[in-house]
């Protein structure tokens, strides 16, 4: 065969993707339990006060767990817990945190500390470790349509005592005030930039009585002091002329390129669709709302793995995977059948874990975490 003819073989094998490079793939396999909170009597119920009426029986369990693997090789797990009545019927009432540990890499989960803000709903928790190797938990602290905050505690002995020391941003007003629409704070998100300072991400309501107005946008603070205090809000997910789309939910992360990317919800007109953005140093992001991943609605997380490939999933209960940085996404097996407030980790290089709500037959959810091993194929 001429050079030539070989040549135009080879060119057309490769733009029909004959000769594609090899892609990752996960194997799902055990599921291991993390937390499964009684179901309790009607005292047990949660209020409407509460904003989680409307599950199954009125009932909740456990719900929005997310992990931190520690530098002793253990891992903690927090999550959110029903146990009483409700802030509305039970002046110390109120949604709370309960934190758990492993210390044989994921299979065996033991409640270790409960975290409770009386007369609160406390959720949206996610942890960090900072190189003193103290923990830090941010979330979510709320009375609704009255008082919204973002709290952040420290625990200095793995995770078994809680101490707040900050707040990362708040609104509070009269009761049913900040209501209609609602102009709350939610789902802090925690990561170390490059130059150690710490830095969080969170669904920002607050503009929406400003001119322009802002039904919702993603806003970024920077501590320089390991959370004590923050910094200037800096705005990364919004749009002039689309004062209502709701940029929220956000997860971010490095990349092994070194690139930062986050991930987050578009709700409103976008109909909660999964946007990302990249950024070089993780402080200064591209304008605009950012380009779509397909297949993912609401609710989404991303994990870098160590062999560079990122995965996404959301509460479509889908699973994406790119092996380009973001640039293309496709779908791979998914962990769960339904997902709600999922979560990924890599427990191992070639291992993750997906972090799943999982609904129960008497109602309500608990937590769950499903291995899978990442393998590639061509």
């Amino acid at each position: 065969m001429k050079l030539k003819a070989v040549l135009l073989i080879a060119i057309i094998a490769i733009n029909t993707g004959a000769f594609s490079q090899s892609q990752t793939i996960i194997n799902w396999n055990q599921q291991v339990l993390i937390n499964n909170i009684p179901v309790f009597t009607d005292s047990g119920k949660v209020s409407e006060a509460g904003g989680t009426n409307g599950r199954k029986h009125g009932l909740y369990g456990s719900q929005y767990a997310r992990l931190l693997h520690l530098t002793n090789g253990k891992w903690l797990a927090a999550y959110t817990v029903s146990r009483n009545n409700g802030y509305a019927k039970d002046p110390d009432g109120g949604l709370e945190l309960e934190v758990a540990q492993s210390g044989d890499n994921g299979q065996h989960w033991e409640p270790v500390a409960v975290i409770t803000d009386h007369g609160r709903d406390l959720d949206n928790a996610e942890m960090i470790q900072s190189k003193d190797g103290s923990i830090l938990l941010a979330c979510r602290s709320v009375r609704w349509q009255e008082s919204y905050l973002l709290p952040v505690y420290k625990s200095s002995d793995a995770g078994k005592t809680w101490r707040r020391i900050s707040i990362i941003d708040k609104n509070e007003g009269k009761r049913g005030e900040l209501g209609k629409p609602d102009k709350g704070v939610y789902e802090p998100h925690l990561y170390l930039l490059d130059n150690g300072k710490l830095s969080v991400m969170y669904a920002n309501e607050i503009h929406v009585t400003e001119n322009p107005s802002y039904s919702q946008i993603i806003s970024q603070k920077i501590s320089d002091d390991g959370g004590a205090t923050w910094g200037k809000e800096i705005w990364v997910a919004y749009e002039k002329g689309h004062n209502a789309s709701r940029p929220g939910m956000p997860v971010w992360t490095k990349m092994k390129n070194g690139k930062f990317i986050v991930v987050y919800e578009i709700c409103g007109p976008e109909k909660c669709n999964i946007y990302y953005k990249i950024s070089n140093d993780g402080i200064n992001w591209p304008e605009g709302l950012g380009n779509v991943i397909p297949d993912q609605l609401g609710g989404p997380y991303i994990l870098s793995c160590s062999n560079g490939s990122l995965i996404v999933t959301s509460n479509s209960s889908n699973m994406s995977v790119s092996d380009d940085y973001g640039v293309h996404w496709r779908k791979v097996q998914s962990a769960w059948p339904k997902t709600l407030w999922p979560s990924l980790y890599e427990f191992d290089e070639m291992k993750v874990g997906a972090v799943n709500s999982v609904p129960r037959t008497e109602g309500g959810n608990n937590i769950q975490v499903r291995f899978g091993e990442i393998a590639q194929s061509k």
